[in-house]
């Protein structure tokens, strides 16, 4: 794998965005787009890239606003929409680079809130992207969350939006492997609080998935591990029931937690997304 150095990309009032783009060795046969989960960063995925770039695709990672390199205050956003400006506005900057050029349309690659957002980016790309996986996508929350304390968020929203709580999310509660589960609790770059705003922005930009979910026209994979504590599976199973394109598939992985591509059979399903990925992005026969 070839990787850039860190690169930034600045526009004119939006917080400047750190991306890498990693090409393999030889020839692109396709290109990923890979958007992170809340509170991490896209130098978590590293195994996952090198997976893809030995299939033969160029891969383009960030790290979201208010994450990881990238500015922006942790965490924050004014409304769920300000991922999907970063995005866009990044995919055509790397139409500016020329390894990912090679790659052509892109397929996209994202992980819980990436997940989310990389489904609301698909829905805008249909003629832009070759078709999407998404890794425990965040279409709802894995715990209920009481009514009063919903209103209160919403209330905070509106009137002390910045106001952030502990997150309270612990490694082993994302997966099995307690190497990396350790790793996670120690990652310096992690966002540990969680911004009233982003609460009820995500919040709402999941229940505008389920109203969209029948537009949605890409092949796609939805990978869940069943023992998700983060982001419910069963959310996950009720969008893509809604989904009309037949081009769809739905695994829920057994015992499996919220990062699956860190848990201790990762490199299976890493290799389930890769073996997805490079179909979608193969020439049409």
């Amino acid at each position: 794998m070839m990787a850039t150095p860190s690169l930034f990309f600045s526009r004119t009032g939006e917080p400047t965005l750190r991306y890498e783009v990693h090409a393999p060795e030889g020839k692109a046969s396709g290109a990923v787009f890979l958007t992170h989960g809340y509170a991490e960063h896209s130098g978590r995925y590293r195994h996952v890239i090198d997976a893809l770039t030995q299939r033969g695709l160029v891969v383009a990672s960030y790290d979201l606003r208010g994450h990881g390199h990238s500015e922006g205050p942790r965490g924050y956003i004014e409304r769920f929409d300000d991922y999907l400006r970063d995005a866009r506005a990044l995919l055509g900057h790397l139409q500016t680079v020329e390894a990912w050029r090679a790659g052509g349309k892109p397929a996209l690659l994202g992980h819980s809130l990436g997940g989310l957002i990389t489904f609301h980016l698909g829905l805008e790309l249909t003629n832009e992207s070759r078709g999407a996986v998404l890794s425990s996508p965040f279409f709802g929350l894995a715990l209920d969350v009481p009514a009063p304390k919903r209103l209160a968020g919403t209330l905070l929203s509106r009137v002390l939006p910045r106001v952030a709580l502990p997150s309270d999310l612990r490694g082993k509660d994302l997966t099995h492997d307690s190497k990396l589960a350790r790793a996670y609790d120690e990652d310096p770059l992690l966002v540990k609080k969680v911004p009233a705003r982003w609460f009820t922005e995500a919040m709402a930009a999941q229940q505008r998935a389920f109203e969209r979910a029948s537009s949605w026209k890409l092949p796609l994979l939805l990978l869940h591990g069943a023992a998700d504590k983060v982001a419910a599976p069963a959310s996950s199973r009720a969008l893509f029931e809604r989904i009309q394109d037949p081009r769809k598939e739905l695994r829920l992985l057994d015992d499996q937690y919220h990062e699956i591509f860190n848990e201790i059979d990762r490199d299976r399903w890493i290799r389930l997304a890769a073996d997805s990925l490079a179909r979608f992005c193969a020439p049409l026969s």
